[in-house]
């Protein structure tokens, strides 16, 4: 189906009450593209998350250039390569210091 707004309001009717199985692929649709389907039974998102503000399959879309930190369990591994490589770079300006002195 065609449709003649192309902006942020499309709408169009849902399949639903001909086809029941349409229903995964009308929220699909929505998740990812922000199409509209009216009398549909549960339009919400299905891949994105509910905070999620864009569609992520339209043209439009602009990837953000910060993503939010998510906690995970190698966490704490990171950590310590942080510890690790601030400590040779601590060492390494500790030797140019040295030499410099020379």
């Amino acid at each position: 189906m065609r449709t003649v707004n192309r902006t942020d309001q499309v709408e169009l009717p849902s399949l639903t009450s001909v086809w029941r199985s349409a229903e995964f692929q009308e929220r699909e649709i929505f998740d990812l593209y922000g199409v509209v389907f009216t009398s549909h039974p549960d339009l919400r998102r299905l891949l994105m998350w509910d905070g999620f503000k864009d569609h992520p399959m339209r043209r439009d879309y602009v990837e953000p250039d910060d993503f939010e930190y998510e906690p995970t369990a190698h966490d704490e591994v990171l950590a310590r390569v942080n510890q690790h490589a601030a400590a040779q770079q601590a060492e390494v300006a500790g030797q140019e210091g040295t030499d410099a002195g020379r």
